[in-house]
């Protein structure tokens, strides 16, 4: 090999090992910039919320809620249901564009009094940022709008703390951290009023409850597809806050939102089933309440979780309803129950479970998932190479009853405020509808 030809090749490695050391600085530089952001957004002190709940002991009163005031001929409040967008990163090339111009033609049409998001806002290392822009959005739109944590939402580089104290900053975010010593952050009212806010221009209230993130209990892993819980201390504010609002108004009806079902939406599915005609298996049967149930809508179509031991029996749970955890040992108060023995919630909404879109009336109370809105979430792929017979992958797997594939969208509520006060309407809207 000449001199010069050596030459060259020693040129050749070292801009080789220059382009190398400088990929490897730019990783080392980013890694460094989100270990100091999530330090940043990851701090919380050990207690924080907008009051003390005191067991019960401190005075309820109206001024500790958010609050929405209608026309004061309002006859109906509507209602957009925002079902677990799992936003990445909102701004920035990738199918957040899809997920948020689905909801701007959806609020454009529906033009609600009030849009909730059910959970799972975020999926992402960028989630204060992703929070800010949708954020944003809303205040752009003077569009109200109000939120309860999903499992992912302080996941990775944001606590419930930071997330608080940045939807403090937003007009239209009707949001709060609710009492600081219960458990769970977020669990608040939003009151609403027609025409003037006023106790006596109190028509009706929202509840909405923290359902968590992943249990804590030694004897759970993330492999037993256990989720969180409502806590007793969160049902306990529940019937004082229910009891407060009864001393405003007597005859007050409520609607409650949170993120992981309880187990009653299961329960409605296999009495749907056992109405049907169809079977189900026996050790769910044998535990199935005998309660009436109606007008049930929709399906669902997540996977099996049969390995799972803290579901229906030995038999394990053979639809997937991914409810509420019920570890032995654990704090798990009879959430239905306690709502229904208050009188005041007549519907109950919840998201997480992407490919399920399950309503109806169970002992009298309106169950409903809303429909999936987020294209970051699963299904992932229109037809992929692989996975084919699993709904996580393949989005030709989720139809609706009539075996017709199933959209992203939205889900309009309804609540009247006329002679049938209370009644619920709930009609999700593909993104087809909107265009």
């Amino acid at each position: 090999m000449t001199g010069e030809r050596k030459k060259k090749v020693k040129r050749g490695f070292a801009i080789f090992g220059l382009v190398l050391a400088g990929i490897f600085g730019v990783m080392l530089l980013a890694a460094a910039c989100l270990a100091i952001r999530a330090g940043v957004h990851m701090q919380s002190p050990e207690v924080f919320g907008s009051y003390r709940f005191d067991g019960g002991n401190t005075p309820f009163s109206l001024d500790l809620f958010p609050s929405l005031v209608l026309d004061e001929d309002a006859e109906e409040i509507k209602i957009l249901q925002i079902a677990d967008p799992q936003l990445k990163f909102c701004n920035f090339p990738s199918r957040d564009r899809k997920t948020m111009d689905l909801l701007e033609r959806a609020i454009e049409a529906e033009k609600p009094d009030l849009c909730v998001v059910t959970g799972d806002l975020t999926l992402s290392v960028f989630t204060w940022d992703a929070f800010r822009n949708f954020a944003r959005f809303m205040e752009k739109k003077k569009q109200y709008w109000t939120f309860v944590f999903g499992n992912h939402d302080a996941q990775f580089d944001c606590s419930k703390y930071t997330l608080c104290k940045l939807l403090e900053g937003y007009e239209y975010c009707l949001f709060d951290a609710g009492p600081e010593d219960i458990h769970g952050t977020g669990n608040f009212l939003v009151n609403i009023y027609r025409g003037e806010k006023r106790a006596e221009d109190l028509v009706y209230s929202l509840v909405c409850l923290d359902s968590g993130m992943y249990p804590e209990a030694n004897n759970v892993s993330l492999t037993d597809w256990v989720y969180d819980w409502i806590r007793t201390d969160q049902m306990d504010w529940y019937d004082w806050a229910v009891a407060g609002l009864k001393e405003e108004k007597p005859d007050i009806q409520s609607t409650m939102f949170f993120h992981i079902p309880i187990k009653e939406f299961a329960n409605l599915y296999y009495l749907n089933e056992l109405e049907k005609g169809r079977e189900i298996p026996e050790t769910v049967k044998e535990q199935l309440p005998d309660v009436e149930i109606r007008d049930v809508t929709g399906v669902v179509r997540e996977s099996e979780k049969a390995e799972s031991e803290y579901v229906y029996g030995d038999e394990g749970y053979t639809v997937g309803v991914f409810y509420q955890g019920n570890a032995e040992g654990t704090d798990h108060p009879d959430v239905f129950a306690r709502i229904k023995a208050g009188g005041c919630t007549k519907a109950l909404f919840c998201g997480h479970d992407h490919v399920n879109n399950l309503k109806g009336y169970y002992d009298g109370i309106y169950l409903g998932y809303g429909l999936c809105c987020g294209y970051h979430t699963y299904p992932f792929f229109n037809d992929p190479p692989f996975f084919k017979d699993k709904v996580l992958f393949n989005g030709a797997l989720w139809t609706d009853e009539e075996g017709n594939r199933m959209e992203k969208g939205v889900t309009a509520i309804g609540i009247s405020l006329k002679e049938d006060y209370g009644a619920v309407t709930a009609v999700d809207r593909p993104d087809s509808y909107y265009r």
